[in-house]
């Protein structure tokens, strides 16, 4: 699979926070385990600011599955039906923090970030349509995770998987 570039914080779990100074070349499981356990975010931005106006480029689309759609176990989603959905294409699978635990008004349930490698994008319009085409496809996704400023929490002692196609190949 081809390598990523993710941008993380310095901290894990502010909200608030909109730096994100650290550079992080992915090119394995081990890679990705050791950024994510910081809040990230998957484009580079002007003075790692994280903003839509300061979108400069971005090699990966980042996608949130919190299964929050149905109540019935039956119907969540999980890497598998990922996979079905996108045959061959590679993605990292990464646990999110509230994986098996309750948020909310929603009981245990899966919980995960998908992240497929793209070719690079260097409009923010572009990128945001690309993450719509995606989740028109899938509508699984979180809806309200498109922009091209999102950012996804750090887990602490995540779970890290690479799924699809010939995602062992370098």
């Amino acid at each position: 699979m081809k390598p990523i570039t993710l941008y993380t914080a310095n901290c894990r779990g502010d909200k608030f926070n909109t730096v994100y100074p650290v550079k992080r070349e992915i090119a394995s499981v081990e890679d990705l385990r050791e950024a994510v356990q910081y809040d990230q975010v998957f484009a580079e931005y002007e003075g790692n600011h994280r903003a839509i106006t300061d979108f400069i480029r971005s090699d990966c689309l980042p996608f949130d599955c919190d299964n929050d759609h149905s109540n019935t176990e039956c119907e969540w989603k999980t890497a598998s039906d990922v996979e079905k959905a996108f045959p061959g294409v590679p993605f990292y699978l990464v646990y999110s923090r509230h994986h098996m635990k309750w948020k909310g008004k929603y009981s245990p349930r899966p919980r995960f970030h998908v992240i497929f490698p793209i070719d690079s994008v260097k409009n923010g319009d572009d990128y945001r349509a690309l993450k719509e085409s995606v989740i028109a496809f899938f509508p699984y996704f979180d809806t309200g995770a498109k922009d091209a400023a999102r950012f996804f929490f750090g887990v602490k002692d995540p779970e890290v998987e690479l799924h699809g196609g010939d995602a062992h190949e370098p």
